[in-house]
């Protein structure tokens, strides 16, 4: 992977979790501490982050192949990422020891770190235009 992509589903993957801890802290307020939830958050957002990653490495793979084999890869990387989050899913419902809530709601997570990041960009932005124009 090449170093600024590397970079970029870092930040999101600190993102996720930062959104993981206020996640457990939520449910902790309102449900109490179990281990159930440490575990569930643990795990919905590490499953989060590897997906991202995975997202990340097939999309620098597919960048350098033509465009119809380009699109066949990023077709079998979706396929891929859908049934592990399948199974993701299922062993979340089946196992008592992870909190099911708080182990599928971290999935949302990079789709949102992702529009937190572009909205601090946008910010961050026109600070600097005002800060130019004075």
């Amino acid at each position: 992977m090449k170093n600024s992509v590397y970079k970029d589903a870092l930040l999101v993957s600190g993102i996720v979790f930062l959104l993981g801890i206020i996640e457990f802290i939520a449910f902790t307020a309102f449900l109490s501490l179990r281990s159930d939830i440490i575990v569930g958050t643990l795990y919905g957002c590490t499953f989060a982050c590897a997906n991202f990653f995975y997202l990340a490495y097939s999309v620098q793979k597919s960048v350098n192949r033509s465009e119809k084999r380009a699109q066949m890869h990023m077709a079998g990387s979706y396929n891929v990422r859908l049934l592990l989050t399948a199974a993701m899913v299922i062993v979340a419902a089946r196992f008592k020891a992870i909190h099911f809530w708080a182990a599928i709601i971290p999935l949302l997570f990079p789709r949102l770190a992702v529009h937190l990041i572009n909205l601090f960009n946008i910010i961050s932005s026109h600070k600097n235009k005002g800060s130019e124009n004075s």
